[in-house]
């Protein structure tokens, strides 16, 4: 005796199977898309550099007193950003927070990311003719 299988289960099974194998297809894309990037990799451990001191110089022009920041809550993390797509963020294993330039240097002690905010130097400067 020889037993068929409905066609509503049929079209489950068909359904799982493709879902699955979507699933699974999904994943694999997003861990080449990880690894793809040793440039940005690079530049997180070049920036992560530990046990560097909080600034004890800076100076903020008064224009740019309220520009906003981001900076990641970890330990080995010493560094702000200015813009929100920086590689060396995006790697940041902590949270993140959004506060002022004045606020994340004073407060956090946080240096400029040479990624995205290599023009802020001048504000670590002690020479420079003001």
């Amino acid at each position: 005796m020889t037993r068929t299988i409905p066609a509503r289960l049929r079209l489950a099974l068909l359904l799982a199977i493709t879902c699955s194998f979507i699933g699974c297809r999904q994943t694999d894309e997003k861990t080449e898309a990880s690894q793809a990037s040793p440039a940005a990799t690079v530049a997180v451990a070049e920036a992560r550099t530990t046990g560097r001191p909080a600034p004890e110089f800076f100076v903020i022009p008064p224009h740019m007193a309220q520009n906003r920041v981001w900076i990641c809550v970890d330990e080995s993390a010493d560094v702000f950003h200015t813009k929100h797509d920086c590689p060396v963020l995006g790697a940041c294993q902590g949270s993140f927070r959004n506060m002022t330039l004045y606020r994340a240097i004073d407060d956090f002690g946080r240096y400029n990311c040479q990624e995205c905010s290599g023009a802020l130097d001048h504000i670590f400067d002690e020479d420079l003719v003001r």
